[in-house]
């Protein structure tokens, strides 16, 4: 019996411990953070080139949309509060390109891009 119990709660543990990656994700790892605040930084332009062509206010939005998610990516104490601050531009400026007036969603996004550019060194 008390093999058998032995044996369960180690087929049991084994389960579990296999169940979650052993491997850090991709954005956990300073490589992983650079290259978020990359895509984050490649979105924006792209979202500022679309809205300065002042066309097409739902590929502005699908380019702001992409930088929300790369953002999530971006872990790490030192990027808490210039991640927020971004995220506020990047909000601000899906509002305005939802009702239409690109030229300040314009002005927006060249903020947030400014802001990306003083983003905190990471892998330190």
């Amino acid at each position: 019996m008390k093999t058998v119990l032995t044996a369960a709660i180690i087929a049991v543990s084994g389960g579990v411990i296999t169940a979650y990656p052993t491997a850090p994700l991709a954005a956990e790892t300073a490589e992983g953070v650079t290259a978020a605040i990359a895509e984050v930084k490649a979105n924006l332009e792209e979202a500022l080139k679309l809205a300065q062509e002042g066309t097409d206010p739902r590929a502005v939005l699908d380019a702001l949309g992409a930088v929300k998610q790369a953002a999530k990516e971006i872990t790490g104490d030192q990027f808490g509060m210039p991640v927020q601050r971004l995220m506020g531009n990047v909000r601000r400026a899906r509002g305005m390109a939802r009702r239409g007036d690109l030229a300040g969603a314009e002005e927006q996004i060249k903020q947030a891009l400014e802001q990306v550019k003083n983003f905190p060194v990471s892998g330190r």
